[in-house]
């Protein structure tokens, strides 16, 4: 797991000065090794190295093959590359080291784009051709891996992250705030792919690849289509699923076990990391270190689940307390270590259970991918009783989300509690599916955006609503069953541009790689065949992988209820007049120093 970084200028020699201060930004992504270089003197490419397979400096990077005509700087893991590197060997290609790194470039060398549909793990990565003059770059399946983009001045600039672009003062200065980007924030709390918070950056997608040559993106694909997996449905029975998934699920969890540095694991005490806890004790037996984080009000804390669980698998545990309540710096430092505005409140206990693992090992497992793809969400059912609220007239139908919405009220006391999700259900309750579900995570809505920014920019806020994206998405697959369509839009916005961005910051703030077995790529196409009434069965989310886990944990950890790893921000900052997560959005954009008019 590393950081990269580099630019690309085929009119004058790259700024190494400039790449270095970015590469050096990127110091806590990868505080083993750093180096930058220049190519053909329109090239130059920069890496941080987080040492986890070969440990040697055979595996430093940049890299280059041994013609020096290509040149690869990685951030990931490919955790099938011992396969791959088998099949490269047989077409006659030799190694230098035993790392992953040399097989991905040589992967590419000997399949092209085609390589990376291939790759089975996380990555984001980009590689020099000497002899065509030509940059690829290329992100992961579902995104684990972030890349950041600029062209100014047809000079393409990349980074790992944001802030390591703003390093250059030429990008810092000509950085201009996004509202569309804005709109995205304080509609859902986060960013969708490609926007950042600045006009002139972007992100590149998951699951595509880039060409950049003569100063121009010469061509930008999907290489992988989560969707094609929807289509075809397995007719194969109950018990020979759970069986399939069981043995696939080993496998992945397997995978991420492959280190030269010691492995941990996160457990919330929950079905999902249990799951993979109980998984990975098969092969690391009583050596196994867990971790956990909780707080002082009990609504919010699993740590007790959490020690129930590694009691009974027998890991080395370790539970920490929340002491947000005596030092608020810590809510602030979490949020720093976002290079945009994020407002998902478990930011703050993912960054401090990071800080924690820190002190223990480089890697860490992580259940974070199951909900997407098994529908483990309580949006799911929501999606359910919408679909029963559908066959009432339409005059009653908005009269109840006119009630709901009136009459219902949140409490500061849980997590996520009976009013809040009502008053989440009752804003799709008049629309259509698609918007119902869309609406269930929206903060702000349209006039409340327009409001805060501003009127002059009415038309931009209404042309950049973040619900025109997902609506996209499930155009691409209008034709399956609605709980597929759901699973799909959902890996493709909330997993990728929320859950992956907040592991991958809070872990690398504090040098550690996270892992998600559930985003497998054989196990999620695998899963993504799976008929839905087997995914969702009577309001039971996760019921086929909830059946599969039965042999390996406790009934009442299996099937307890979901808790999700929100943090009490109101109760810490002292909030008794708004929803807690409009409140949380709000003061993310002051610490950030993104002042609106109405803020």
């Amino acid at each position: 797991m590393c950081g990269i970084s580099g630019k690309i200028n085929y009119s004058q020699n790259p700024n190494l000065e400039n790449l270095l201060k970015i590469n050096n930004k990127l110091y806590h992504r990868g505080p083993d090794d750093g180096d930058v270089i220049n190519l053909d003197d329109i090239a130059a490419l920069g890496h941080r190295r987080l040492s986890i397979i070969d440990l040697s400096n055979k595996a430093h990077q940049p890299m280059q093959d041994r013609t020096k005509r290509y040149t690869i700087t990685y951030n990931g893991e490919v955790y099938n590359f011992k396969e791959l590197r088998k099949e490269l060997e047989t077409a006659g290609y030799q190694f230098a080291s035993t790392s992953d790194t040399e097989v991905v470039l040589y992967s590419f060398i000997h399949w092209g784009v085609k390589c990376f549909k291939k790759f089975n793990g996380m990555f984001a990565l980009a590689i020099w051709d000497s002899k065509e003059k030509e940059l690829i770059m290329a992100r992961d399946k579902f995104g684990k891996k972030p890349l950041y983009y600029t062209l100014l001045n047809n000079e393409l600039t990349f980074a790992s992250e944001l802030t390591g672009l703003l390093e250059d003062s030429s990008i810092r200065e000509r950085a201009v705030l996004s509202v569309s980007a804005i709109t995205h924030y304080l509609a859902i709390g986060y960013i969708l792919s490609p926007l950042t918070i600045y006009n002139e950056i972007l992100k590149l997608e998951p699951s595509t690849y880039m060409k950049f040559k003569d100063g121009r993106i010469v061509e930008k694909a999907r290489y992988w289509e989560y969707k094609d997996y929807f289509y075809n449905k397995t007719n194969q029975s109950r018990e020979e699923i759970i069986e399939n998934l069981e043995y696939l699920f080993d496998k992945a969890v397997r995978y991420r076990l492959i280190s030269d540095v010691p492995v941990g694991a996160f457990l919330s005490g929950g079905v999902d990391s249990s799951g993979v806890v109980a998984f990975a004790k098969k092969y690391m037996g009583n050596g196994l270190k867990t971790f956990s984080l909780g707080f002082v009000q009990d609504s919010y804390s699993e740590l007790d689940d959490a020690k129930r669980i590694s009691d009974y698998l027998c890991t080395i545990h370790h539970g920490k307390i929340s002491e947000v309540d005596n030092n608020i710096s810590i809510i602030d430092r979490g949020i720093s270590c976002y290079d945009e505005p994020f407002s998902d409140t478990s930011l703050i206990p993912m960054v401090e259970i990071s800080e924690l693992v820190s002190g223990y090992v480089k890697v860490v497992l992580s259940g974070d991918g199951a909900d997407e793809i098994f529908a483990g969400y309580e949006t799911y059912k929501a999606d359910v009783f919408k679909r029963k609220f559908d066959i009432l007239p339409r005059l009653l139908i908005n009269l109840t989300s006119t009630l709901l919405d009136r009459i219902v009220k949140e409490s500061n006391s849980k997590k996520v509690g009976t009013g809040f999700k009502l008053r989440q259900f009752s804003k799709g309750l008049a629309s259509d599916y698609r918007y119902a579900h869309y609406a269930w995570r929206e903060l702000y809505n349209e006039q409340e955006r327009i409001d805060l920014i501003g009127s002059e920019h009415k038309e931009e806020i209404q042309e950049s609503s973040p619900y025109f994206k997902f609506e996209n998405y499930y155009n691409e697959v209008s034709d399956i069953d609605h709980l597929s369509q759901h699973l799909y839009v959902d890996a493709k916005t909330w997993l990728a541009d929320d859950i992956l961005v907040k592991v991958d910051r809070a872990t690398m703030a504090f040098s550690i790689e996270a892992r998600c077995p559930f985003l497998d790529s054989e196990l999620v196409e695998y899963a993504a065949s799976i008929p839905s009434k087997y995914k969702m069965n009577k309001l039971e989310g996760k019921y086929i992988l909830k059946k599969m886990l039965e042999k390996y944990l406790p009934t009442d950890t299996v099937y307890k209820r979901k808790s999700g790893f929100n943090a009490p921000v109101n109760i810490w900052l002292e909030n008794r007049n708004e929803n807690e997560h409009k409140f949380f959005n709000k003061y993310v954009l002051r610490q950030k120093k993104i002042y609106l008019d109405a803020i």
